[in-house]
């Protein structure tokens, strides 16, 4: 989906959806992904925002039900998948804030990613119009380059299912629940990639 350009206002309307990944309401990621959409609200995108961990959400079911003719895009579990799967449709960008556990997304971001069988057509095609994903993780590793191959693998698996992946943003030496308040520039960080986001389309 592009986002659409208003004429009266002459600003570029974008439609954003953030998703937090942590088991931690308030956690480092969380306060990211907060800055990130209020910056972008700032600056008028439309924004909606999903807290994973609060939510009933089961794994795929393997039922192929979504590749059924008049199923399309439609999940067959019911339960809160489905306004998150029409949001995605929705925006312009998706935003996916997780930390990395054992080396990877949290199992809260992981159980999303498995849900999204019903972006891709029975070729294996996608059904999406072009929705940027960005993802923004938080370690506790100060290195930002560690687990640099499996942001590289997730990228290209959100590529495989139709997505224009941006660059990761990555921060790191984020061990305690409140850490991020030491690091003000990771905030200016994610609003500067907010703006430009927005500003640019």
């Amino acid at each position: 989906m592009a986002a659409s350009f208003s004429f009266f206002t002459g600003v570029i309307l974008m439609n954003i959806l953030g998703l937090y990944a942590s088991p931690r309401p308030q956690g480092n990621s969380s306060q990211l992904l907060n800055a990130f959409l209020e910056e972008a609200e700032r600056l008028g995108a439309t924004t909606s925002r999903y807290r994973l961990n609060t939510l009933r959400l089961q794994g795929c079911q393997a039922c192929y039900s979504c590749r059924q003719p008049g199923r399309e895009k439609q999940c067959a579990v019911r339960d809160d998948m489905q306004p998150i799967l029409a949001d995605v449709f929705a925006a312009d960008v998706v935003v996916l804030a997780s930390p990395v556990y054992m080396w990877q997304m949290t199992a809260q971001a992981k159980l999303f990613t498995d849900r999204l069988m019903p972006v891709l057509k029975p070729d294996y095609s996608s059904w999406l119009s072009g929705q940027r994903m960005l993802m923004l993780y938080t370690q506790g590793q100060p290195d930002v380059a560690r687990f640099a191959p499996y942001f590289d693998y997730v990228n290209r698996m959100f590529r495989f299912l139709g997505f224009r992946t941006l660059e990761p943003l990555v921060f790191g030496d984020l061990r305690g629940v409140n850490d991020v308040q030491r690091q003000p520039g990771h905030f200016e960080r994610v609003r500067q990639v907010a703006a430009e986001l927005v500003r640019n389309g």
